[in-house]
């Protein structure tokens, strides 16, 4: 289940950047900074976490039930879905699966702030590299 809710979580960042036309310029890093501390805020992670569990639910609803009749030994019922299954397995999942995404998203929040931090670090790199290439074409 934690594999669902990150695929889901990246899926759902990641929609904005697929959108974009691939020759576009990147965001300006003010824009990663405030969509680090969008994620880091407690509010979104809680709307994020609703929507991905809307989103994990449709997933959840998915029928397997006709895949009874393939596997005779597997726990799956003529009428089971995705959710009836897991819910068999574990009957926490649910919340285990709501509270995980919350922590993905504080974790995305963080990743991001690191690569806003980490781009900032690139390009002094890239500069005193520039620097040092420049003064041997002189």
């Amino acid at each position: 289940m934690r594999k669902i809710t990150l695929f889901l979580l990246a899926a759902t960042v990641a929609t904005p950047a697929l959108a974009r036309d691939r020759y576009d310029a990147p965001p300006p890093r003010d824009d990663v900074r405030a969509t680090a501390r969008a994620l880091s805020d407690p509010r979104v992670q809680a709307g994020v976490a609703v929507l991905l569990d809307q989103l994990t639910t449709a997933v959840l609803d998915t029928r397997v039930g006709p895949l009874a009749d393939l596997a005779p030994d597997s726990d799956i019922r003529p009428d089971d879905t995705v959710g009836s299954v897991q819910a068999r397995r574990d009957p926490a999942f649910r919340n285990k699966l709501r509270m995980g995404t919350v922590g993905a998203v504080a974790v995305a929040g963080r990743a991001a702030s690191d690569a806003a931090a980490m781009t900032d670090s690139i390009d002094a790199t890239a500069a005193r590299l520039q620097r040092i290439i420049d003064s041997y074409r002189r």
